[in-house]
Parts: structure tokens; sequence; C-alpha cells
């Protein structure tokens, strides 16, 4: 795939069908997009192409919106474009100054002028522009007069609810992971690093790895405990982890995230991880006693290993 993050590296081609969106989380909706575009690139022997915005314009426009945690990183964006066929993607380096680009604009300097397009696709509800005064009229206009047709991909539900970022954020917040890797389709993580704990689940007979994400403006799921597969140098391994204030062992001041890797062993200080979330197992309880405490922890380990079961 190849990725440009300049207008200059673009080599203009006619023969594109191509789709611009931030698509925070590529979930669900947005595949039904991408498909389009792959089936339409094939059908007309054309060129895929995603032009999507690095920082979401939400976090450019604070002052306007409030700011939002994001689902996906650029990278991630990045390897689900590239795992689903797509082509060719553009990084606009998304400005306050270019937030107020006109509609037409936008599409005659940069999607006709740079990229070219043959067929574009979009959305049910695709706004655009400054101020977002274009729309999918806007779009079929703009088509006449630069020689492209306009696709629109309807809305879809899964198990009766529509999909959308936002609804997935809700998910996560709630904790419910479950229904939020239904809507992505796909199980939702977060890269992280290694760094030192106090090495009290050691004691208990539970050794975690304690994890800060890389990326500060990534949504984390809500305090609790889950069930989680667990990414480490190319190699695939299982087992739960806990956010929150360890309400039992300290005095819950600082926040952390925790993990208990299955049948692990090794020094990892200062490595990458990736944590992909599978299930909520519980919510955070303050026990009354380490060894209370310590039960729950054979069960939640039981819990886990019986869902992984479950999923084979």
């Amino acid at each position: 795939m190849q990725v440009y993050r300049d207008f200059e590296s673009l080599k203009r081609n006619l023969s594109t069908v191509i789709s611009i969106g931030t698509f925070d989380g590529v979930h669900g909706a947005h595949r039904q997009i991408l498909n389009k575009v792959l089936e339409l690139a094939k059908e007309k022997n054309a060129r895929s192409f995603i032009v999507t915005f690095d920082p979401h314009p939400q976090e450019v426009l604070k002052n306007k919106t409030p700011g939002i945690k994001l689902l996906t990183t650029t990278d991630e964006k990045i390897k689900l474009f590239e795992k689903i066929g797509i082509e060719n993607v553009l990084i606009i380096n998304f400005t306050e100054e270019f937030s107020k680009t006109k509609a037409r604009d936008f599409y005659k300097d940069i999607i006709y002028s740079k990229t070219g397009v043959s067929d574009l696709v979009v959305g049910y509800d695709h706004v655009f522009g400054r101020n977002r005064e274009g729309d999918f009229g806007t779009l079929q206009l703009l088509g006449k007069e630069f020689g492209f047709e306009v696709h629109r991909v309807e809305e879809i539900d899964i198990e009766n609810i529509k999909v959308s970022s936002t609804r997935i954020r809700h998910f996560l917040a709630e904790g419910n992971v479950d229904m939020a890797n239904k809507l992505l389709e796909y199980q939702y993580g977060f890269e992280g690093i290694v760094v030192v704990g106090d090495k009290n689940g050691r004691k208990l007979g539970y050794p975690t790895a304690n994890v800060e994400a890389i990326s500060a403006n990534k949504l984390i799921p809500a305090d609790g405990v889950y069930c989680v597969r667990v990414e480490i140098e190319g190699e695939e391994f299982y087992g739960m982890m806990n956010i929150g204030f360890r309400p039992t062992l300290t005095e819950g001041v600082k926040k952390v995230m925790e993990v208990n890797i299955f049948e692990f062993d090794r020094d990892i200080y200062g490595g990458k991880i990736y944590i992909n979330f599978l299930t909520r197992l519980r919510s955070e309880i303050k026990f009354k006693s380490k060894d209370e405490l310590v039960n729950r922890l054979h069960q939640d380990k039981e819990q886990s290993l019986n869902f992984l079961k479950s999923k084979k």
C-alpha cells in the first residue's frame, strides 16, 4: 500500500475510486464504504484511494467542539486499510487553517487536481468543507462539474444498533467491549509500553506487567477487569487486565493498567505490548483482605479460561 503525507508526492490519475473521511475506528459501517471502493475499483480497473486526516478534526477544533478520545491512531488506521485491501492512502495534515477550506475548493484543488477521481464513495451522512457546508447534494453538483460519479452507502446496523464511532465510544466508556467489538468487527485494543510497577501482583501469585498507553489520546475502556489477548514481538498470549485504582492494595490515588499474562515469565520492561480486549469480567472491587482478593483472582482466571475455551 502507498501512503502519501503531502500533496507534492501524489500522482494524479483520473481513474481513481476514492472515499474521504476520518474513519475513526474503521468499524463495520466504514467497511461497507471501503468494500464499495474496492468493488468499483475492480469493476472499472481503477485504483482504490482513501483520504483521511491527522490529527482528527475534533482535536484541532477543541474551541468549537469537545475534544474526543480516539478509537484508532493514524498508524492503526493505515494497518486496517491495508488489511482490507486499500491500495493508496492520503493523510492530510488537518489544521485550523485547513478547516476553513470551502467545500468546492477542496474538491477542485485537491481531489480533482491532485489525486484525480472517477468515482466517489461516501456514507449516508457525509458532510465536508468549511462549517460542514457540503453534503450529498453538493457532491452531486461537483460530480457533474468535475466529471465523477457519486455513490452513497446507506446506514447499517448490527443487532438493531446503528453503527457509528460515537456509539462504539459509548460502549467502551461503559466497559461493554463485547458490543464495541461487534460494531468494530474486530477486537478493540491499544499499544503500550511496559513500565516498572510496585510488584504487588507477584506477591499475590499473579505477576503483572504495568502498561502505559503510547497514545495519550487513545480511548481506554472503563475501569474493571477484562479477559485480553496480548501481542508481544509478534507472539500472541492471553491474560487478564485490570484498569483502575487497585483499592484493596493502595490508597487509590493513581490509576494503573496491569495485565497478568497466562503462562508467561519473561522480562519485558521497556518493551512494546498490544492489548486486545475480549470481554469484561467484572468491575473493580475493594476487597476486605488480600486473601479475598486472591480468591477472586482465581475466579477471574477460571472465567477467562472458560471464555477462551468457548471461543475455540
